[in-house]
Order: C-alpha cells, then structure tokens, then sequence
C-alpha cells in the first residue's frame, strides 16, 4: 500500500527502486531492438503504462529525495518509443502525467483516464492489432489486485504485446483465511485476477488420514499455512503461460522486513524478450545476493 507526502506524492521503498531499476533496463534493450525492426518490418511501437500516475515519488529511507517513476523512465528511453500511453484512473495522478507534455514536448503522449481494464480493452487494444504492425509494451504495476486476467487474456490475443507485470502475491495472500476456507466472493475475486482457483481447493483440502476429535467426529486440519510466496509466484507465471508463449521467472519484490509484496515478470510471445528478461533479472539477483 502506498503513503503519501505532504503534497500528495508516493512514497516508496527501497524495493519499488529495484523495480523501477529492472524496468529501466529493459527498456533500453527494448527500444534498441524494435527500432531496428522499423528498419524491416515494424511500423511503430509504443510504451503502455496502466498505472502511470505516479511521476516523481519520494523515497521512504529519505523523503528530501525524489525518484523518477516509470512514465519518466519511458519518456527518457533511448531511442524514442514512437508514442506513450498513459492510464491512470485519479484525476490527480493523470494531472500529473499531464505535465509531462510540456516537459517533452517532442514525444507522442496519449492520456486515458479511467479504470485500466476498461481502458486497455476498449481503447488502446482495438489500436494495435496484430495485423497493423504495430507492437506495444505494457506495464501493469498495480497497487494490488486491479488487473483482471480477462484483460490479461485479451493482451495476450493481439500477439502484438509484450508485458511486464508486477503480481500482488501480498493481495492475494491477504484474501486468503487461515481458519477457514473463503468466501465465495473471495473465490471469484480471485478467479478474475488469477483466471483460475482450482488451487484453493488445493491448499484447503482435508488430509489424507483425520484425527478424530473429542466427539468423535472427523475434522479436516487447513493447510493454508502451508501456502508461500514463492509457490504463488510460480503459479501465476504458469498461468500467463496458457496465454504467452513464453514467461519470464519471477522476481520475488521484498519489503525492509524480507516479506514478499509483489512477483514481477515478463510474458510475451517472443523468446528473446524473455531471454533479455531472464538475464536482466538474474544479474539483479546475483547484485542483491552479494
């Protein structure tokens, strides 16, 4: 969950910094290699951002210091994306997207306000189909559980979007009781963010042997603790595979207390958008582990 400053701003950790880090990256090898393709086949190409709003935020270790969000990141991206689509559904965040106009004059910006899912499917998706030779990248960086697998679903349709997402492992742990299985209302949240829950059942199956109680009767023993952030991140990776040909492994995001927030990865239907992902993530890896 985000804090705000005094103006409104986010306030982020150190791991949205990673995050951020990672995105940049990927970017630059991006924009390399689609600009390339424009010399051959590719028509144009554009930089997605679901959940732009959040231009400059502060840092939480030290809130005198700004930090440039993804929007900027893109904006800055050499080469040049051929346009930048921006969504946010606060009227306050898409004022500050707004503000970017000025400050590059030079780029194609397109601003969308409203809810994400809607705007994707109806509005940005219709614009980039397969056929035109147009492709996008799409950056889903949700504050928890927004993006639908339903739009997931039709991002994967057009073959023409690469996406990096940041999962909420944290949101859909917090849905999840550890006294009792869930409500259905939980279940079908999840269902639309997750595009199946066979699982839960899974992890709130009785065991193979009950103990009988005081009474006499059987009762089933939960096993959600059992359920960890790691388990959960691989099976969203596993399920954009029924959508993507090819998904990245998960980086696992972790806040000041080690606990896992997010799982971000990249799906596509090019193997070498994973590769980079993959290489990129690793090094990442390698640099927090030393």
């Amino acid at each position: 969950m985000s804090r705000f400053g005094s103006e409104g701003e986010d306030i982020i950790g150190k791991w949205s910094e990673e995050k951020l880090d990672l995105l940049e990256k990927y970017l630059k090898a991006y924009s390399v290699i689609m600009n390339r393709q424009k010399e051959t086949w590719l028509a144009a190409y554009y930089y997605i951002d679901a959940f732009a709003g959040s231009v400059r935020p502060k840092a939480k270790d030290d809130e005198q210091r700004y930090i440039e969000g993804s929007p900027l990141r893109a904006l800055q991206t050499v080469p040049k994306f051929d346009g930048y689509w921006f969504i946010d559904v606060s009227p306050q965040r898409i004022e500050r997207v707004q503000s970017l106009r000025e400050e590059f004059p030079d780029s194609v910006i397109e601003i969308y306000p409203g809810n994400c899912n809607e705007v994707l499917v109806n509005e940005i998706i219709p614009k980039i189909p397969q056929s035109s030779k147009k492709r996008a990248f799409v950056f889903l960086d949700p504050y928890g559980l927004q993006v639908e697998w339903e739009t997931i679903r039709a991002l994967a349709d057009t073959k023409a979007c690469d996406i990096f997402i940041n999962f909420s492992v944290m949101g859909v742990t917090r849905l999840l009781p550890k006294a009792q299985s869930p409500d259905p209302e939980v279940i079908d949240r999840l269902n639309k963010v997750m595009g199946n829950t066979d699982w839960i059942n899974q992890i709130y199956r009785e065991p193979a042997s009950n103990q009988l109680s005081l009474f006499g009767q059987s009762e089933p023993t939960l096993s959600r603790e059992t359920i960890q952030a790691e388990w959960l991140s691989l099976l969203y990776t596993k399920q954009l595979g029924n959508l993507f040909e090819y998904v990245s492994k998960p980086v696992l995001m972790r806040n000041s207390t080690n606990s896992v927030l997010y799982a971000l990865c990249m799906a596509s239907h090019n193997q070498t958008a994973i590769k980079i992902t993959n290489d990129i993530f690793k090094r990442h890896e390698q640099l927090r582990e030393s």
